[in-house]
């Protein structure tokens, strides 16, 4: 491989650099600004926006946990077997991250009406639309991990005398542990930035920062919506940085 010269070494800086800078340097720059804008800081509602931060979060939780339950059957059957069936089985489960969130919202309001009017506008009946939408995230991640774990480790701890449920909790659970976390992490950072299935779908009264910020925003209220876009940025920030040490702290391992 030949050494990059010297000449060429600002411009290829100035390459990798261009896309997170105009990216995410560029508007979080602005929604500094105008987060600390003195019109702004006077505008905010306290109690709404933690009430919007406290929703946003409990949706993320219990719509990554119930996308990773719908997940782990799907995953640890492609991850031990192989055949049609097994392929037409895990494709129907990515199958939802080629559906539109609105189109998800509005078979599950038609679906809800017509066979389980009690569900409709209720917090199950909108996570489960999370888990439709974003269990792929959950199967991919799920699927390595168990992939990863290796058959003779099973088939050694089955000559112990343990059950398959035993060796299930003990050893193939934990090794891939890590990797369903993952697939959690990227579930519920997806949640917290959906719009269109929540505004179809969310009980009434409940608001998530999505909501609020296209409620605000479609009024021009872009100074009101500032606080809510900088909760929104920091929640999204905490899962991606976990999400980064669980990847750095996998590739340590030898």
């Amino acid at each position: 491989m030949k050494p990059v010269r010297n000449a060429w070494v600002p411009i290829l800086f100035a390459l990798v650099l261009a896309p997170p800078v105009i990216g995410v340097g560029v508007p979080l720059s602005g929604l500094l600004l105008q987060l600390t804008d003195a019109e702004t800081l006077r505008e905010i509602d306290g109690p709404r926006l933690f009430g919007a931060v406290g929703a946003t979060i409990l949706l993320a939780v219990g719509g990554a946990f119930f996308a990773v339950v719908l997940a782990l059957p799907i995953a640890v059957l492609s991850a031990r077997f192989r055949g049609r069936i097994v392929s037409v089985i895990e494709s129907v489960g990515y199958l939802g991250h080629a559906l539109p969130g609105i189109v998800v919202g509005l078979a599950l309001v038609f679906f809800s009406l017509s066979v389980v009017p009690y569900l409709y506008q209720t917090v199950v009946l909108l996570v489960f639309a999370y888990a439709v939408l974003f269990m792929s995230k959950a199967i991919g991640s799920t699927r390595s991990g168990l992939a990863a774990v290796p058959q003779s480790l099973i088939d050694v701890s089955r000559t112990q005398g343990l059950s398959p449920r035993v060796v299930w909790q003990r050893v193939t659970f934990r090794l891939a542990a890590p990797a369903i976390g993952v697939g959690a992490l990227l579930v519920g950072i997806a949640v917290l930035k959906e719009l269109p299935a929540t505004l179809l779908l969310r009980p009434t009264g409940v608001s998530t920062l999505a909501v609020e910020l296209w409620n605000r925003t479609s009024v021009l209220e872009y100074g009101s919506a500032a606080p809510f876009a900088a909760a929104l940025v920091f929640l999204t920030a905490v899962p991606t940085y976990l999400l980064s040490g669980i990847r750095n702290l996998a590739k340590e391992k030898p």
